[in-house]
């Protein structure tokens, strides 16, 4: 029995000890550094194009008064311009002592953002008349800079705000229905488009999912300013008609980012 116990000891404390492999620890997100995204979105504005007539004529300044007061033309339009946007930003990263960050991020957007307005009066004892108006946003894009808190290493809130530009759009037509265009009717049409300036801000939340990949989503307010435009009707002497409106946009998108974690600490294996 004591030679069957030795034994056994013996055995023991030359049995290899098995230890189970430790797990792998996730590396912490790092925010630091260049990244590069799509998105795609939604926007709208509710600024209704302003309308009206003007001549330099004293002899018909007062019939056109006349007439304007008669309701043959629409003093507003409301096309409500609103569409689908997308497109792609860059931009870089500093952490900050924890839990801040701040960056700078440019972004470039196709616009489908666009509205019509067309009114018909008929007004009593004067011609039937069809006015309409389109406002648009073809492309516009931004160079903000970002503010940010992280609510733990994953969730980034943010705040946002610095330059945005665009080329806006804006279209009248009117047409009188019962006697066509002549130099004895009101008719004229135009248009006025261009790249105008302005500003931008906002903020949204930012979630790093996996490795270098985050997602986020969006609000962003844009002021592209206003565009007006004088159109001269077939009349002798012309008779202008004045139309403007504003570019004042709000914008939600949802995006996804890939960040190159340049400029950033390096992850131990």
């Amino acid at each position: 029995m004591a030679m069957t116990v030795a034994s056994s000891a013996f055995a023991a404390d030359l049995a290899p000890v098995y230890k189970a492999p430790a797990k792998a620890v996730a590396p912490a997100p790092t925010w630091t550094g260049f990244y590069i995204g799509g998105n795609i979105g939604y926007g709208w504005d509710t600024h209704s194009p302003r309308f009206g007539a003007s001549t330099d004529d004293p002899f018909f300044a007062q019939p056109l008064a006349d007439l304007l007061a008669a309701g043959s033309y629409p003093a507003s339009l409301s096309p409500d311009a609103q569409g689908i946007i997308g497109g792609a930003q860059i931009g870089y990263n500093w952490r900050l002592s924890s839990p801040w960050l701040i960056g700078l991020e440019a972004d470039i957007q196709g616009s489908g953002i666009k509205g019509s307005d067309t009114r018909t009066l008929s007004p009593l004892f004067f011609d039937v008349t069809t006015t309409s108006v389109t406002k648009s946003i073809d492309w516009f894009g931004t160079v903000r800079g970002r503010i940010g808190f992280l609510a733990n290493p994953q969730w980034l809130l943010y705040a946002t705000g610095g330059l945005a530009y665009g080329e806006t759009k804006l279209s009248f037509n009117s047409v009188d229905v019962s006697q066509g265009c002549s130099i004895f009717t009101l008719c004229g049409a135009g248009s006025s488009s261009g790249v105008r300036a302005g500003w931008t801000a906002g903020g949204g939340v930012e979630a790093m999912l996996a490795q270098n990949w985050s997602a986020k989503v969006e609000y962003l307010y844009i002021d592209l300013g206003g565009r007006s435009m004088s159109v001269p009707t077939s009349t002798i002497p012309a008779i202008n008609f004045n139309s403007s409106t504003d570019f004042r946009e709000h914008i939600v998108r949802a995006g996804v980012n890939y960040h190159f974690n340049w400029g950033g600490p390096v992850s131990a294996r």
